[in-house]
């Protein structure tokens, strides 16, 4: 017996609805990000392991357990894109061209983490960086920017969830406060946050485990960590958010689960997403330029899951549907039909038509059941005359026009 080869686990194939859908949140991004000024960089699949290990942290979950590395070589697969976006920024020496810049990006990530809904080995971000200003007016962009493409895109149930971690003195502080509450409760927590709680106690707040969640919410903690400086900072942030009408909820238990981040962390939800509730997430890593070798320059930025706002949209079926679909009446009228069907792909008019030998039933069934608008039928008197007759499926109507005159013809009824 033969074998069936299937995909990855943790890995899913895109159907042509999916895709297109894919291509319009896409194209939804790239819009918007040149309204806003970010300039879209395309990036390697692989970088140097060491990149996220001195970037991202390492005792994260994304180092420690999730980096796809290649046998033999300190090369990996890139599990997320802001340490990749510095490394392009500092390889090329752009602070010497300018002191800020702005960049987005699209493309695939990969992580080893266990598959589940809204969860995969390999995934999709769009993403964007600005570096070189701490001003919490940019944070207010980077925040506000994240949420107008995700309503451009048509994602109408979310929620914006936002906090502080101050900076890299109130986060160390902050650590340190965790830890020393948290060890009189460790024997409640999960074997991964008992062991985090040595090494990284931050992140015991980032665990999604119901146990581990239960002893992190009765920590009733606040904003008593932060400095006056950054407190005061937040709060200008706040009402830059307000002024923009954005609507947002403070929560103290967000850290994410990043070391680079400080000051603002956020994460944008929707809870038709189950367990798994993130669309993006993103904040402030004001230390990363420098700790990856370069200046003491600041950065924010934002990533979102394209595979989890497909899970969040009502798929529509439009993509399915064929516009104009050409019938010939006789296997002789294939060579024409085939000249009418590239006459219009040439004008941009989305059509096609039967490869498989149907009859004529056969391929009004097959055009039906493709949604086509419009049929085009060619049969044998009307070549004589170099006509078509062009039906109107949801009208059921049909009308004899000349072939010179049938391109115009449906752009116009295109159009009304």
């Amino acid at each position: 017996m033969k074998k069936i080869y299937t995909g990855i686990r943790g890995t899913c194939d895109f159907t042509p609805s999916k895709s297109h859908s894919f291509n319009k949140i896409t194209q939804t991004a790239r819009q918007i990000f040149k309204v806003f000024g970010y300039e879209e960089v395309i990036l390697p699949l692989l970088e140097e392991e060491d990149l996220f290990k001195r970037g991202v942290g390492e005792t994260t979950e994304i180092v420690e357990r999730q980096m796809f590395k290649i046998q033999g070589k300190s090369i990996v697969l890139r599990p997320e894109g802001t340490a990749q976006v510095v490394r392009y920024y500092l390889e090329n020496s752009l602070y010497k061209q300018s002191d800020f810049h702005k960049f987005s990006y699209i493309g695939a990530m990969f992580r080893g983490e266990r598959p589940q809904k809204g969860r995969l080995r390999q995934f999709h971000h769009i993403g964007a960086e600005a570096i070189g200003s701490d001003s919490f007016y940019l944070d207010g962009e980077i925040i506000a920017l994240s949420m107008k493409i995700l309503e451009g895109i048509g994602i109408q149930e979310k929620q914006l969830l936002i906090n502080s971690l101050g900076c890299l003195e109130d986060k160390e502080k902050f650590s340190q406060k965790i830890k020393k509450i948290l060890n009189s409760k460790k024997d409640k927590l999960c074997p991964d946050c008992q062991r985090r709680l040595e090494r990284n106690p931050l992140r015991v707040l980032d665990c999604k485990r119901q146990e581990c969640r239960g002893v992190v919410t009765s920590l009733n903690l606040g904003k008593e960590s932060l400095c006056s400086n950054c407190k005061s900072r937040f709060e200008n942030l706040l009402f830059t958010l307000d002024n923009l009408k954005i609507k947002y909820t403070q929560t103290p238990y967000l850290v994410r689960g990043l070391d680079y981040y400080t000051n603002v962390v956020f994460e944008i939800i929707s809870g038709s997403l189950g367990s798994q509730d993130a669309l993006g997430a993103g904040g402030r890593y004001n230390n990363l330029v420098r700790d990856l070798g370069g200046p003491d320059i600041p950065g924010i930025g934002f990533s979102l899951g394209i595979e989890r706002i497909l899970l969040a949209l009502k798929t529509s079926q439009e993509e399915k549907k064929i516009k104009v679909f050409i019938i010939t009446a006789s296997e002789t009228l294939l060579g024409a039909g085939f000249k009418i069907l590239q006459r219009l792909r040439e004008q941009n008019l989305a059509c096609d038509m039967d490869y498989c030998g149907k009859s004529l039933k056969g391929q009004l069934r097959y055009a039906c059941k493709r949604g086509a608008k419009y049929v085009v039928i060619l049969g044998e008197e009307e070549w004589k005359e170099q006509c078509v007759m062009l039906k109107d499926m949801e009208k059921s109507v049909q009308e004899k026009v000349k072939i010179e005159d049938l391109a115009a013809l449906l752009k116009k009824y295109m159009i009304l």
